[in-house]
C-alpha cells in the first residue's frame, strides 16, 4: 500500500511513516487547541496549513485531511 499523502511506501498503513507520525502529532494536538478555544477540527487544519511554523509533514497532513473533509461535506450534500 502507498501513503495517500506521498506515495510512499506504507505497509498496511494509510500513511507512510513520516505523515503517519505527524497526522498522530496533529490530532494528538487538536485536543489541547480544542481544549484551550473551542476551535472546529476544520478550522484547526487550516490553522495548521497556514501557520508558517508547521513542519512540512504536518502541513501536508493537514492539507490531505481538510480536503478529505471537503469530500465527505460535498457527499452530505
Amino acid at each position: 500500500m502507498n501513503c495517500q499523502v506521498c506515495s510512499r511506501e506504507s505497509g498496511e498503513n494509510e500513511f507512510c511513516s513520516r505523515h503517519l507520525k505527524a497526522y498522530e502529532n496533529v490530532v494528538q494536538q487538536y485536543e489541547v487547541w480544542k481544549n484551550a478555544s473551542e476551535i472546529s477540527w476544520k478550522a484547526y487544519l487550516r490553522e495548521i496549513e497556514k501557520n508558517s511554523v508547521t513542519g512540512d509533514w504536518a502541513r501536508e497532513i493537514a492539507n490531505y485531511l481538510s480536503k478529505k473533509e471537503e469530500t465527505k461535506d460535498v457527499g452530505k450534500n
